[in-house]
């Protein structure tokens, strides 16, 4: 299952370094062509997770090493990756909040722009939604092929789910925008259009890094497992298992892919049952929770 995990990790993050890359440079070129910021955003984004999905790959073949200086594995560099990459994503949107409010002050105050060229536009759309929406439904199957063990391809089908509703709505909106009349009472538009547009957009997404960042935080703080379900499915079976104990605490956290089950008891509880039960008993969960989180460690401890 590991092995199968890492594979798929694999296969999907070199397809969304190749898709990337090429929509960062359509973003680009798209750009250039018509002027509109909104396409410059949609070239960073793309870029963005054309970079990240490279480290991503590296860390597919590190994660899982135990040695004696880590002997949990390399896990954290995942929610390393995910904080990183929540960041990246959150200074872009950041990024294009300002520079787009200051194109529309600059209007505002009787400065000449540049018209928006949507010639381009329409093609530019079609390809970059088929390419992020493609990429994005790639992931989440692939995902769910590993029973959603891999965290960097969870975060990776939402990057890729917001870029491809980046470039829907930018192309459509400016689009439209093309079909505006100089003279008219809406031809503002056709001068800062297009930034209006990414303000708009960019407080819709600002939301999604800023999950991100939370959820990685907390992975990296070893604090409790955040997916509700996962959380009562670990309890149930830990409840199941150890019906005869008296269990005082159970934390149960995750980094990356990885799943820490920590069971405490008291000492009279511990003394109360021989050790080879305690050990059969742990064996026999881990197993069990292995068949659906390959990465998982069972510690029963004193309290």
């Amino acid at each position: 299952m590991k092995d199968q995990i890492a594979q798929t990790e694999k296969r999907a993050l070199k397809l969304g370094i190749a898709a990337n890359l090429v929509m960062a440079f359509s973003g680009w070129a798209a750009y250039n062509l018509s002027g509109s910021e909104a396409l410059l955003l949609d070239g960073n984004m793309s870029f963005i997770l054309f970079l990240t999905a490279i480290v991503a790959l590296k860390i597919t073949q590190i994660k899982s090493l135990r040695n004696e200086t880590y002997p949990f594995g390399l896990y954290v560099t995942e929610a390393l990756y995910s904080l990183m990459k929540g960041l990246l994503l959150l200074g872009v949107v950041i990024s294009a909040i300002v520079s787009n409010g200051s194109k529309i002050v600059s209007y505002l105050n009787g400065a000449q722009l540049t018209t928006i060229k949507t010639g381009v536009i329409v093609y530019y759309a079609i390809g970059m939604v088929a390419i992020c929406w493609g990429l994005s439904a790639f992931y989440y199957f692939q995902n769910k092929k590993i029973a959603n063990s891999s965290s960097m391809l969870k975060v990776d089908q939402k990057s890729s789910l917001i870029d491809g509703v980046l470039s829907a709505s930018t192309g459509a909106i400016l689009v439209v925008i093309g079909y505006v009349q100089v003279g008219s009472q809406f031809d503002f538009l056709l001068y800062i259009g297009d930034a209006l547009l990414v303000l708009i957009l960019a407080l819709l997404m600002i939301g999604q890094p800023i999950g991100i960042i939370r959820e990685a935080f907390v992975e990296l703080a070893g604090g409790r497992l955040q997916n509700e379900q996962q959380h009562q499915e670990i309890s149930t079976l830990v409840t199941d298992h150890f019906a005869n104990q008296e269990i005082e605490k159970l934390n149960i956290s995750k980094t990356g892919s990885s799943y820490l089950v920590v069971i405490g008891v008291s000492l009279q509880q511990l003394q109360q049952h021989d050790e080879v039960l305690w050990r059969e008993q742990k064996t026999k969960l881990t197993q069990e929770l292995s068949s659906k989180y390959p990465f998982v460690d069972v510690e029963v401890v004193v309290i």
